[in-house]
Formats: C-alpha cells, sequence, structure tokens
C-alpha cells in the first residue's frame, strides 16, 4: 500500500512538481548575463557628403561582468533552495504516509468489530435454532422471542460494521487513487507487537534529521547566503563595450576605429541597504522558526512516548481478560442450552463478552496509532 501511495498520491506529484522547479531554478543561477550587440550609423549630407562618402557604421558589443561573487553566491543559494524543498517533499510523505497508515489500520480496526458482532450473531442463531426446536416449556415462548430480538440486534450490528467498513475503506481507496470497484486484500493484521522504544536515541534522531527540521536549516543556509549576496550587491558590476567603426572615405573620422570602454555605476545613493536589512531580518526570522521547531519536535516526541507506554500497558491488561471473558461467554452457552440459566443472564454475559472484546481491539488499535504517532514524531521507524 505504501508503494501504491507514493506513485498514486496526487498531493506527492504535485509537490515533486516543486522540486523540478526549484532545479530550473538551479540551472537559471548558472547562467551569465548576456551580451548585448548594436549597431549604429551617421552621415552628412551636405557639402556633396552622403552616406557612402561621409557615412559611418559602428557596431559595438556590451558585457556585463557582475564582481564579488555574485553568481556563486546565487548558485548556491538555489542549491540550498532545491535541497529545502526535497526536504519539504520528505516531510510531505512523513504526514501523508502517517494518515495513510492508520486509515490502513482503522479499516482493519472495523473489519475485526465485525469478527466480534459475527461471531455473537452466529452464537445467538445457533441457540435460537436449538430453542426452536425444543419442546414447549415454562416461559418458552417469550424466551423465544427475546432471543430472536437479540439475533435482531445481533444482525443490526454487522450491518453498521460494513457500513463503517465501506466508509473507511473509502478514504484509502481516496488516498491509494484507486477506483471503488477494487477489493482491497490488506495483508498486515491490527496486532499487539511488542517494542522497547529508546526515548533518548528517537528525540536525538528527529532533532537531527526529521525532514521539516531539515528543511528550515537549509532555508536558513539559503538565507544567509542571500545576506552575503546582499552585501556583494553593494560592490558596483562592470559593463564593457567594445566597438568597431567602419566609414566612408570623406570621414567623418579615421578609419576603421576601435573602441573599448568600462563603465561602473558609483555607489553614492543606493548601496543597496533596503536589500541588506530585509536579508538580515530574514536570517533571524529563520533562526526563530528553527527554535521555535525543536521545541515542537521535543514536545511531540515526548507525547507521542508516553502515549505509547500507557497504550502498551492498556492492551497487556486487557490481554488477560480476553481469556476470561470468552471462558465466561462459552460456559454461558452451554448452561443457557442445559436450561441452567435464563434468557437475562446469557444477554448480560453476551453484552460483557462483546465489550471486552471490542475494548480489546480498541486497546490494540490505540497503542499501533501510538506506535505511528511516535514513528512519525521521530521521523524514523523506532524499532531501529
Amino acid at each position: 500500500a505504501m508503494a501504491l501511495f507514493l506513485k498514486q498520491n496526487l498531493d506527492l506529484i504535485i509537490a515533486s512538481y516543486g522540486i523540478d522547479a526549484a532545479k530550473g531554478r538551479q540551472i537559471t543561477a548558472r547562467l551569465y548575463p548576456n551580451p548585448t550587440l548594436s549597431v549604429s550609423t551617421l552621415s552628412a549630407y551636405t557639402q556633396g557628403c552622403n552616406i557612402e562618402k561621409c557615412g559611418a557604421v559602428a557596431p559595438s558589443l556590451t558585457q556585463l561582468f557582475e564582481v564579488a561573487g555574485r553568481r556563486g553566491y546565487r548558485m548556491e543559494a538555489a542549491a540550498l533552495d532545491t535541497m529545502s524543498i526535497e526536504a519539504k517533499f520528505e516531510d510531505a510523505v512523513r504526514q501523508l504516509g502517517f494518515t495513510l497508515k492508520e486509515t490502513y489500520f482503522r479499516v482493519q480496526r472495523q473489519r475485526g468489530h465485525l469478527a466480534v458482532d459475527q461471531e455473537v450473531q452466529s452464537v445467538l442463531i445457533k441457540l435460537l435454532q436449538g430453542f426452536t426446536g425444543e419442546g414447549k416449556r415454562g416461559d418458552s415462548d417469550l424466551d423465544r422471542v427475546r432471543l430472536g430480538l437479540l439475533a435482531v440486534n445481533a444482525d443490526s450490528e454487522v450491518l453498521r460494521d460494513m457500513q463503517r467498513i465501506e466508509e473507511v475503506s473509502g478514504d484509502l481507496r481516496m488516498m491509494l487513487q484507486i477506483p471503488p470497484d477494487v477489493e482491497l486484500e490488506l495483508e498486515t493484521n491490527l496486532a499487539y507487537r511488542a517494542a522497547e522504544p529508546n526515548f533518548s536515541k528517537l528525540l536525538e534522531y528527529a532533532l537531527a534529521n526529521r525532514p521539516d527540521i531539515r528543511s528550515k536549516r537549509l532555508t536558513r543556509d539559503k538565507r544567509k547566503t542571500e545576506l552575503q549576496l546582499a552585501k556583494a550587491i553593494r560592490i558596483p558590476n562592470v559593463t564593457t563595450n567594445l566597438g568597431y567603426s567602419v566609414q566612408g572615405p570623406q570621414g567623418p573620422d579615421n578609419q576603421q576605429q576601435w573602441g573599448l570602454s568600462l563603465s561602473v555605476p558609483l555607489p553614492v545613493f543606493n548601496r543597496n541597504q533596503g536589500g541588506l536589512v530585509e536579508a538580515e531580518v530574514a536570517v533571524n526570522s529563520i533562526d526563530a522558526e528553527i527554535e521555535k521547531a525543536e521545541i515542537q519536535i521535543q514536545n511531540e516526541v515526548a507525547v507521542a512516548y508516553r502515549k505509547f507506554l500507557h497504550g502498551r500497558k492498556l492492551v497487556e491488561a486487557m490481554n488477560g481478560a480476553i481469556t476470561q471473558v470468552s471462558t465466561l461467554f462459552g460456559v454461558a452457552q452451554q448452561a443457557f442450552a442445559r436450561k441452567e440459566i435464563g434468557i437475562v443472564d446469557l444477554e448480560n454475559t453476551r453484552r460483557s463478552y462483546a465489550d471486552t472484546e471490542e475494548n480489546h481491539l480498541e486497546a490494540i488499535f490505540g497503542h499501533q496509532q501510538n506506535w505511528l504517532r511516535l514513528e512519525w514524531a521521530a521521523g524514523r521507524d523506532i524499532t531501529l
């Protein structure tokens, strides 16, 4: 399911386009400014002059040369931007992957509820059939009606479970981008798995490697590079102009002249003061965002770890009750068949069995959900 999700999920496909766009910006950052070709003409038309005798044609080539490492800073900033967007894509996989896995196990949880209710339904139908085949006894008609009502209620629970399964299965199909007529075959069952995650290692890994914090740190490096670029912009670029003039036999000047000029804007008024302030503020802003993200990660890992421990204790406590309630329900069925208990005692036992089984299922699902939440918070598999 995860491989299919990574291949077909439209949100991830859209996010991947951002990486391609960033690589395009890297290509642009490596390019040099284009040269400018210009051609000028002049001529006199008095005293017998015309364009052939007194005219001139002067082509020239102008090229801007960037100084102070501006091109290098742009290339470095573009590369860091690409790595930051790639980390954001990894974070999108982390976020959506958690949602996918949780939805997957929601389907398995509802299937577990269906299995419990189908088991109860089967038991009640079997008891009702045996009860119907017996001869009349005291209160037999009333007990048969009560047992039939219990069976009807069990049928309704089964149908409601099927509706819930269809609902969560639809969510899973939407995430996997598969049509509704495709049957979902889920191979990983909802079961309790024992694990002893190391909180210190998980927190250390999350602070160093979680994609969202890596993206912010790469953005900080990019903005520091942009700050260096803003400082370099204070140094003016150099523009060169190379020209050649071809003239008529009578001038207006000497034949075949070459010209070379250099021009530099004087940084008298504009020394990129505003751009420098803006770049410094951007660096301070991302530093604050990183500090906030680190505090958020610490709290997310800590809360997820404590919930994981509490959920594990709950499952372990429920495991012992499952065997007892299953035995009790089996004994109650046999006792009812031997007419040792009445329909009220049977219903109380059935309700206790169903509630305990479903609470156990919810405890296992909660443990699995806490497991996934801890992996989400740490940004890695907790069993590693």
